[in-house]
């Protein structure tokens, strides 16, 4: 459940939401390692989703124990490692809610969940901060047709802008100070 600050709550678990979206090769990815570095850096506790596209990917290997074990039916595996801790749940997540997936953070001591990626799934939250990235203004004005305006926009390749429809324009990687502020 979203609060009216822009916060995911869970209990007493309180977690803002920053989606990310935009074409491929839009900086996506790159603003979002930028964002980590800086928030983590201010002592923030940080947490990424990522939508993968491709029905067929899997972290999992043919051959490897967990593929086995999957593939004997388990629905649900944890891989642990003296580093990590590996998580495989099979089930599908098309007709799963948003909230279910936001969810799989309850716990986790997340303070900012930074995603990238499910536009048709968070686009419609509203107290979600939705960042638009783009390499051209064609981008900027396509995108608003189709949902309206985002809560920023981030360029890597749009300079001497700062402002289109009064929405933000962030230029990055050099006003990641700017990006913050704006998710804070």
């Amino acid at each position: 459940m979203l609060d009216s600050n822009g916060f995911y709550m869970h209990g007493e678990q309180k977690m803002k939401i920053v989606d990310f979206v935009g074409d491929s090769g839009s900086g996506k990815t790159r603003t979002i390692e930028l964002l980590i570095d800086r928030l983590t850096k201010m002592g923030k506790k940080v947490g990424t989703m990522k939508h993968i596209h491709s029905g067929s990917f899997s972290f999992d290997y043919k051959g490897k124990d967990t593929w086995k074990h999957i593939k004997a039916g388990a629905s649900f595996v944890v891989a642990v490692t003296e580093n990590e801790i590996i998580t495989i749940e099979k089930t599908s997540t098309r007709i799963m809610p948003t909230e279910d997936l936001l969810n799989k953070f309850n716990g986790k001591d997340i303070e900012y969940l930074l995603v990238e990626g499910f536009k048709s799934r968070m686009l419609h939250l509203n107290n979600v901060k939705h960042v638009l990235c783009v390499t051209d203004v064609s981008q900027i004005f396509s995108f608003n047709e189709q949902y309206g305006n985002p809560d920023c926009i981030v360029s890597y390749t749009i300079k001497g802008i700062n402002k289109i429809n009064d929405v933000p324009l962030i230029q990055m990687p050099e006003e990641i100070e700017r990006l913050a502020e704006t998710v804070l």
